[in-house]
């Protein structure tokens, strides 16, 4: 019996529970790490679930660490598009912290790697481009009061985290 390669299986939906402070801490931690894409899965799971104001954190964190993977594989023109667009998002919430995120030092990483992006007429999309390293500062200390403050989801009415059931695809 011949099996299908990974690529060619069928994707199958599953639950998991998760609480947000483990998804948000688990994303900084990867994004540190300079694993993007994982990064991007990683904080997905909340953005979807996240009705609120701060889908656009969120998102615009999001946006940064795609940046990043087209940096990495040499898509100028991508990751300035995706840089551009995650600073829109982000604007709201700056200079402050915003559920435990430094959003004013990510924005300054932000425009930094903007800048050091190569013109795009002589871009190489052969080859990483060299950007500066960002950083993804995150503090839990807060988040309680930030919960509330925010109305985010995967919180109780008390600011503590909430073990929530999502559904993802595998």
């Amino acid at each position: 019996m011949e099996t299908q390669p990974a690529s060619r299986r069928r994707k199958q939906l599953s639950v998991r529970c998760i609480t947000v402070p483990e998804r948000l801490e688990c994303a900084t931690r990867q994004f540190n790490e300079g694993r993007f894409f994982e990064c991007h899965e990683t904080l997905e799971e909340v953005w979807q679930q996240e009705k609120g104001e701060l889908g656009a954190l969120y998102k615009g964190i999001i946006q940064v660490a795609a940046g990043f993977v087209h940096a990495g594989r040499g898509n100028a023109k991508g990751a300035n598009r995706l840089f551009t667009t995650a600073l829109s998002y982000l604007a709201p919430f700056r200079p402050a912290r915003a559920m435990g995120f430094d959003v004013e030092r990510l924005c300054l990483d932000v425009e930094r790697a903007l800048r050091e992006l190569p013109p795009l007429a002589t871009a190489n999309a052969n080859s990483t481009l060299p950007l500066t390293p960002p950083v993804l500062s995150w503090d839990s200390s807060d988040l309680p009061a930030e919960a509330l403050r925010w109305r985010a989801w995967g919180f109780g009415s008390s600011g503590e985290a909430v073990e929530m059931e999502i559904t993802v695809i595998e």
